[in-house]
Parts: structure tokens; sequence; C-alpha cells
């Protein structure tokens, strides 16, 4: 597939990003943000990347740059950035897409509010916990990376999160597994997922149980932090795809324990159990993908509900033995 224009330019922009952090002076006063209180402001580079006069690119570029350095860099007015720039946004797909970014997300009061309560949670659970900046822009159908983090700055592209049935995502060839999950309802578990990683001490060789405990620890840490979200948006499932989980639980860990997969470092049992994609392999074809991921979860679900171990602990914990013996997990036959 060939890759959209203003992708490779949009990553760029991010990685600039990395030595120019403790230079931002984001603005509260933008026009170009959307504000529900002074406790949480997401600033739309979108909005103010777009509004520039092409006449005037040079100077539109100043007057932004204080406030989205994230994006710009410190030589955003190169020839050479000033060209990129142009071509960006002078490009048709990524104007149509821009307009109907406008058109589904006219402000982002209710996201700002959303993101508000999720962080007071995190500032709870986590103490010494530190709200990123968030800010919003059009990425050039980064499908692979809608979401980007760091410990100072969340980056949401709001072109993957346009719905399902966008003709642009088909036009793309994005595949339909994909697509299902790019809606406005995915983009703040796909937030607090995101956020999570940094949380989470990883094995160094590890076999596919440890693979399952630390994927289910990201989906438990969502859990946590978005007890009001449905379970599947947080797994990123379809509803059928959810209830195919439930009801064939314990076949899935069957399957596990009887071709003893728990403890294989194997890429194929990696591949067919943690990989993303329209299904599992081995099983039928309603089944979702990365159900090793949801077994995780359960695991992890049952293990904190039994030891009452405190979040940023059980994150923190390295030992998937001791989580899946400790959380007592075996699923019920149907």
């Amino acid at each position: 597939m060939k890759r959209p224009i203003g992708l490779l330019f949009a990553t760029l922009l991010i990685l600039l990003s990395c030595n120019s952090k403790e230079k931002r002076a984001g603005s509260n006063t933008s026009t170009d943000t959307d504000q529900t209180n002074p406790a949480l402001v997401i600033h739309r580079y979108e909005k103010a990347l777009f509004s520039i006069p092409p006449e005037n690119i040079v100077e539109g570029l100043k007057k932004i740059a204080p406030e989205y350095r994230v994006f710009l860099g410190e030589n955003y007015t190169s020839p050479e950035a000033i060209a990129r720039l142009r071509e960006f946004v002078d490009n048709r797909q990524n104007q149509e897409v821009y307009a109907e970014c406008l058109k589904q997300f006219p402000d982002l009061n209710g996201l700002a509010e959303e993101f508000n309560i999720a962080f007071k949670r995190l500032k709870s659970e986590l103490p010494g916990f530190t709200e990123p900046v968030v800010y919003t822009y059009v990425s050039g159908f980064d499908f692979q990376y809608p979401v980007k983090y760091t410990n100072t700055d969340l980056v949401v592209a709001l072109d993957m999160f346009l719905g399902s049935d966008y003709p642009g995502y088909r036009k793309m060839g994005i595949p339909l597994y994909i697509s299902d999950r790019l809606t406005p309802d995915h983009i703040l578990p796909d937030c607090i997922k995101e956020m999570s990683m940094q949380y989470i001490s990883g094995t160094k060789t590890p076999v596919l149980l440890d693979a399952m405990i630390e994927e289910g620890k990201i989906l438990y840490f969502a859990e946590v932090m978005l007890p009001e979200t449905e379970s599947r948006l947080i797994a990123g499932y379809t509803a059928g795809q959810m209830a195919w989980c439930i009801e064939n639980e314990s076949n899935l860990w069957e399957f596990l324990i009887e071709n003893e997969l728990l403890y294989s470092s194997d890429a194929q049992s990696m591949s067919m159990f943690m990989t993303d994609g329209p299904f599992t392999a081995s099983f039928s074809q309603e089944s979702p993908s990365k159900t090793g991921a949801w077994l995780g979860w359960q695991i992890v679900k049952k293990y904190a509900a039994k030891t009452k171990t405190a979040l940023k602990e059980l994150m923190a914990n390295t030992n998937s033995q001791e989580i899946l013996e400790k959380s007592g997990y075996k699923p019920a036959k149907n």
C-alpha cells in the first residue's frame, strides 16, 4: 500500500519534538484550543496549521510555533520545512480529511472533560503523575500510531477516529479489523492504554505467558481508569468479538494448556495469540485477534481482586508466574 502523503512528515514532526519539549511555551490563551476549565486545554494543531493563509505561511508559523513546538521543532522556517508544510497542507486528501475532522469534531469539550476525569483518577492511583499536554492533529492516516505519548505530551491523530465507515479508510486499504476501531469512542481508551505502558516493567526473555500478562496489565489499567467505558472499547473488539471471547474463554485456555504454549517463546505461538489481525488462527473467523491479551486481562483482574495489590505495584511486577498462581485463574467450562 502506498504511504499517504503527510504520514512520514507527521512522524518527522513528532521526532523533531524530542529536542524541543523543554523550550515549549504552551499558551492557554490560543483561539485554536478547546477549553472546558482551566485544568485542561486540548491544543488543536490541525486548526492552527490549516488556518494559516498560504501567502503568509512563515508569519503564521511564527505565531503558532510557541504553542506547537512539539510538531514544528526549531527549524520550521527553513526552506525544506516550509516546502514540506506546503505540500502537506495543499494536498487535496489532507484538506478533505481536515474538513471531515472539523465536521465530526467541531469542538472537543466532551473529550476534554473525559480526560479531566481520567487524569484525576490517575493522580489518585499513581501519586506523582503529571498531566501531559494534549494535542490533536491530522496525521495523513497514520493508522499504526494514532496516539503518541511521552511523559509530557499526548498527541491524538483525529483523522484516525472518524468512524469505521469513513470512506477514506477503505480507499487507503486499511483492513476492516483495524477500521472497526477507528471511531471517536476509541480515542480515550486508546490514549489511556498508551499512557499505561510507561508503568510496565517488561521481562528480558518473554514467553507467551509474559506477553499475555503484560498486555493484560494494559487493559486492566484502562479499565481502572475508565470504569464507565465498555469493555469492548477497551479491548478494541466489536460486541460480537467480545461475546465470542466470553463464550470461548475455557476453550482458549484449554488450548494453551493442552498444547503447552504458556511457556513457549516460539514466534508462531506469540503471533497466533498476541498479534493484531482479523481473527485468531486455529479458531473460528468469528474470534478476534490478540485473544492472549484478553486472557491476560482476565488473569490480571483475578489477581488484583484476590491480592488487593496497588495498581503501581501490580504494573511493576514482572513475575508472570506469580500473578497467574495467585490469581487462581481457571475458567469454568461452558
